[in-house]
């Protein structure tokens, strides 16, 4: 059975001739381990569903599932619950504490959640070893260029458990270089880790990281594509060859 069920999902904004149609009948299946990207312009949507699938806004219409647990249906305290226990984000901002250290940046979640940091100490210096920031534990995020900001938001997002990763627009604030090697360790956190990714972007480039993706239009999935073993190149061409 998928992992995230998106059945028959519409949203409307306003009434009477201001309304907006941000999605219409939005269906869905997503599986575990899936590197989705969610594509479209401006308006499209796109950040609409992810903000329906993390619980930020409701639908109009429509059901999610996620693991069979009714998100729609959901009591706020539930709604809490598995947002705290299945879903880390990564903000285009990186959103770190600037008067934290990268180390505490990174365990902050746990702390959060009341998890022992102790116990969780292998897997922390598995993902800095994977992320290439055992180096900077000490350091505060003003110290710190762009590209490795990212990486400590990534291990952040990554530190405590959660099965779904959200990254609206991550390498929106980024230069070609940092944003390349961003979502390659998505790409590679994905593989490694095993986590489901929702990537909302509107950039091919980034796209091409993914699993697959889905193109949305005026509120509606226009197209679906899977990699199906294309190396990033190819999978791209044929991304741009549906999106142009």
């Amino acid at each position: 059975m998928s992992q995230l069920i998106v059945k028959g999902v519409s949203k409307t904004f306003g009434e009477g001739e201001s309304l907006v149609h941000a999605l219409s009948s939005i269906d869905l299946l997503i599986e575990k381990g899936e590197f989705l990207a969610i594509m479209g312009a401006s308006g499209s949507g796109k950040t609409t569903l992810l903000n329906c699938i993390s619980t930020i806004d409701k639908p109009t219409s429509g059901d999610i599932f996620f693991e069979n647990f009714d998100i729609i249906h959901a009591k706020e305290n539930q709604l809490a619950d598995y947002r705290a226990n299945n879903i880390s984000y990564i903000f285009q901002s990186y959103n770190l504490v600037e008067t934290l250290t990268v180390f505490e940046n990174i365990v902050l979640p746990l702390q959060i959640q009341g998890k022992s940091v102790r116990k969780y100490q292998t897997k922390i210096n598995d993902i800095l070893e994977k992320l290439s920031i055992q180096n900077l534990k000490r350091k505060f995020p003003n110290q710190l260029s762009g590209g490795q900001r990212q990486r400590v938001a990534t291990a952040r997002a990554l530190i405590d458990d959660s099965k779904l990763l959200i990254a609206d627009e991550p390498t929106g604030a980024l230069d070609s270089a940092n944003s390349e090697s961003l979502m390659t360790l998505l790409q590679e956190v994905n593989k490694v880790f095993g986590i489901t990714i929702l990537l909302v972007t509107h950039d091919p480039v980034a796209a091409k990281y993914s699993s697959r993706m889905v193109l949305l239009s005026d509120g509606k999935i226009t197209d679906d594509i899977e990699r199906k073993g294309l190396s990033n190149e190819a999978y791209l061409q044929e991304i741009y060859n549906r999106t142009r």
